[in-house]
């Protein structure tokens, strides 16, 4: 791993993605043959994606059902080293455990939301193991845009990234763009 400011190591996973065909012509255009149609909206793949989890087992099961789909990942413990790593790294999409020691997910995220510059509208999913309809309600008054609870069902994540990293089809280069410092 490399360390970044204030001691958050870091460990970059990355999976090669498989080209896959998107089948069938698009159009681009409405039936009138003049008007641009609505761009077809698609899931980012690869998304660049942190992971904020203080248990390592929950960490390496996230992780590993996110690279098998051939995202880009960035590790780490906790909250403080999630506004580390976001000040420092543009991300499509954050998974932020709640409950952590050092800086909890809900003071995290707030502190992202609250400073100008990278990130600050990034898609923050919350991860946790609180499920009862008050923690949702905390979690959206922190700044997080949506919430997934433990333990993570595979389909169920799939469908939240894909839901928070949309771009239109053909219309985004597959990698994030880095920051300009």
């Amino acid at each position: 791993g490399q360390e970044v400011g204030g001691g958050a190591v870091v460990r970059n996973a990355v999976k090669p993605v498989r080209e896959e065909s998107s089948g069938g012509g698009e159009q681009g255009l409405d039936g009138d043959g003049k008007t641009p149609a609505t761009p077809r909206m698609v899931p980012k793949c690869p998304a660049r994606i942190l992971i904020v989890e203080d248990h390592w087992a929950n960490r390496k099961l996230i992780e590993a059902m996110l690279l098998q789909k051939g995202h880009i990942l960035d590790c780490v413990e906790n909250g403080k080293e999630a506004v580390t790593m976001t000040s420092a790294v543009e991300y499509d999409l954050v998974l932020m455990d709640c409950n952590m020691p050092i800086m909890d997910g809900w003071v995290a995220t707030e502190t992202i939301r609250q400073r100008r510059g990278l990130n600050v509208s990034v898609p923050i999913v919350a991860v946790t193991a609180n499920a009862m309809k008050g923690d949702r309600d905390k979690c959206i008054q922190a700044g997080m845009d949506d919430y997934i609870s433990k333990p993570v069902d595979r389909k169920t994540l799939y469908e939240i990234i894909d839901k928070w990293t949309m771009v239109p089809a053909g219309g985004e280069s597959p990698q994030p763009s880095s920051p300009t410092r």
